[in-house]
C-alpha cells in the first residue's frame, strides 16, 4: 500500500520562516520513512493555505528528499496562463528527476477567485490546450491560440517525463469536468 499526504499548509501561530522550515523538515521526514507522495493545496490571500505558488514551495522539497513523490491538489488553471504553468511544471519534473504528480481544478474557493476575476475568463480557454498537451507524452506542445497574442513561438517544446500517469482532475459540486477547463 502506498501513503500519501495531502496538506492545505493552513497558517498557525509561528512566524512563516519557521512554518515553511518545520514543513519541509517534515518532508525530509516523510522521504525517511516511506511516504509515497505529498500534495499541496493552493490558495490565495486566506489562511486556508500558505502555497499561493506551488511550485516554489515544491521545489524546495524535491531539494530536499530522494523518494518522494511531489504535487498539487491542484494547480488552480484559471489563475495561470498555460505556457507558464506548464513550463514551471516541465522544470520541476526534470529537476526532481519524474517524481512530479499533477493536480489540476478550477479551485475551490470563491472568494480567492474573485481577486483574480479580470483574468480567468482570458485563461480559462487556453487551459483547456495546455491539459491536451501535457498528456500527450514526452515534448508535448503548447500551441497558442490563434485568437490569442503570441507569447512564445508556436510548438516550443515543452519536456515532461511520462505525463500519461500522473495527472488528475479535480472537479466539486456538480460541474462537469469539461465547465472546469480540465
Amino acid at each position: 500500500m502506498e501513503v500519501g499526504v495531502f496538506d492545505h499548509l493552513d497558517r498557525g501561530t509561528v512566524p512563516l520562516d519557521e512554518f515553511y522550515e518545520t514543513r519541509l523538515k517534515l518532508m525530509e521526514a516523510y522521504d525517511r520513512n516511506g511516504v509515497h507522495a505529498y500534495y499541496v493545496a493552493e490558495h490565495h490571500s486566506t489562511p486556508l493555505g500558505l502555497a499561493p505558488a506551488p511550485s516554489v514551495f515544491l521545489s524546495a522539497i524535491i531539494q530536499r528528499t530522494k523518494r518522494l513523490r511531489v504535487g498539487t491538489m491542484v494547480y488552480v488553471l484559471p489563475l495561470h496562463h498555460p505556457l507558464r504553468i506548464a513550463e514551471e511544471i516541465a522544470m520541476l519534473d526534470q529537476m526532481s528527476r519524474g517524481r512530479v504528480e499533477l493536480g489540476f481544478g478550477r479551485g475551490s474557493v470563491s472568494m480567492e477567485l474573485d481577486y483574480y476575476a479580470d483574468v480567468i475568463d482570458r485563461i480559462r480557454a487556453r487551459n483547456r490546450s495546455l491539459i491536451i498537451n501535457l498528456t500527450t507524452g514526452p515534448g508535448g506542445r503548447f500551441v497558442p491560440d490563434e485568437n490569442e497574442p503570441r507569447v512564445a513561438a508556436p510548438g516550443r517544446r515543452i519536456s515532461i517525463s511520462r505525463p500519461e500517469r500522473r495527472w488528475r482532475c479535480a472537479v466539486h459540486r456538480s460541474s462537469p469536468a469539461s465547465s472546469t477547463g480540465c
